[in-house]
């Protein structure tokens, strides 16, 4: 039928003649043109054919070779950038989605399957070198003093038992006695005191100073000490050390006739005599019947150029009734 129709075509388009036509049957007619045939179908194949062509040479072509089992993938190019701050350790950039290998599939857990055993791990004692070791009891200091009131009891009990032993004039007994209850108790006054009246009655001079200095360290107030180690210090020739033991302390010996009265005479015996005179005029204000202070007063003035004064001071000393003859004549002498 394609044929025929063909030829029915070819004479329709050469306009044939009726003697052409006349071997035809009358009724025999074109077929009308079939229909063209659309393409959709097929190029829409096509073209998805050719995306997907694409899109696998774009992920193969970046991919690049695989790399093998235990090697590091090696990583893509990036840009540049900045290097993070020295505080920060760096990390490895992770290489793209693209390179990386899936994941493995991990197998799906078998309910009758037994969960392996946690191993348990026994903490490793710590060498003998690394452990810390107590200090040897040698080398702490270990103070033996008892502490608080006990120590004040005990230093009273010892200040006991030495002036008992002192007042049965057993100074052999006492000394140790009242050596350790300062020994146990520094700040026990008393013994401190009753220990410099029996090393004085011992003629033990050194000690003597010794315990007053120690005293006087502890308690500067202490102006009886200042003048028991004064007076030593003179005996023994250190007028000058004399001198300078009651100016530390006589800030507080204000009230104290009998220190007033010795800084007076070292301060003469130092050829200080306006000091002196200042001295002995506090010291009689204390006590004004000490005949002696008068009597050095006048010693004062009168080296000082100050001749009336000193006869008055010489006139109070001859009618204190307390100077032995010996001085009672001097001043007769003086006032003559």
């Amino acid at each position: 039928m394609s044929i025929i129709n063909q030829m029915l075509r070819d004479l329709d388009a050469r306009q044939a003649s009726a003697s052409e036509r006349a071997c035809l049957p009358s009724n025999l007619r074109t077929l009308p043109p079939e229909a063209p045939v659309r393409p959709q179908g097929w190029l829409l194949l096509a073209a998805g054919m050719l995306v997907g062509a694409l899109i696998t040479w774009l992920v193969l072509g970046q991919q690049g070779p695989q790399p093998r089992m235990g090697e590091p993938a090696p990583a893509p190019a990036q840009p540049a950038q900045a290097a993070p701050p020295a505080a920060e350790p760096q990390q490895s950039a992770p290489a793209p989605a693209a390179s990386a290998p899936p994941p493995a599939r991990k197998p799906a857990p078998n309910p009758s399957a037994r969960p392996a055993p946690v191993p348990v791990t026994k903490a490793v004692p710590a060498p003998a070198a690394m452990t810390a070791e107590p200090a040897p009891a040698s080398a702490a200091h270990i103070d033996k003093q008892p502490k608080g009131g006990l120590a004040r009891d005990q230093a009273e009990t010892e200040y006991r038992r030495g002036m008992q032993a002192a007042g049965s004039g057993d100074s052999a007994a006492a000394l140790p006695a009242l050596r350790r209850a300062l020994e146990i108790d520094p700040q026990h006054v008393r013994a401190r005191q009753a220990l410099l009246s029996v090393l004085a009655s011992s003629r033990q001079w050194d000690e003597v100073k010794q315990v007053a200095r120690s005293g006087l360290a502890l308690d500067p107030a202490k102006s009886g000490w200042a003048v028991i180690l004064a007076r030593l210090q003179h005996e023994q020739g250190d007028t000058e050390g004399a001198v300078k033991t009651l100016e530390v302390h006589a800030a507080h010996a204000a009230g104290d006739a009998d220190y007033q009265g010795l800084f007076a005479f070292l301060l003469q015996k130092s050829q200080r005599h306006a000091e002196a005179a200042q001295r002995y005029q506090a010291a009689l204000g204390l006590r004004p019947g000490e005949g002696r202070w008068w009597y050095g007063l006048g010693l004062a003035l009168e080296a000082a150029g100050r001749g009336d004064e000193a006869k008055v001071a010489f006139g109070r000393a001859r009618d204190s009734g307390n100077l032995s003859a010996d001085m009672l004549g001097v001043i007769e002498q003086k006032l003559r």
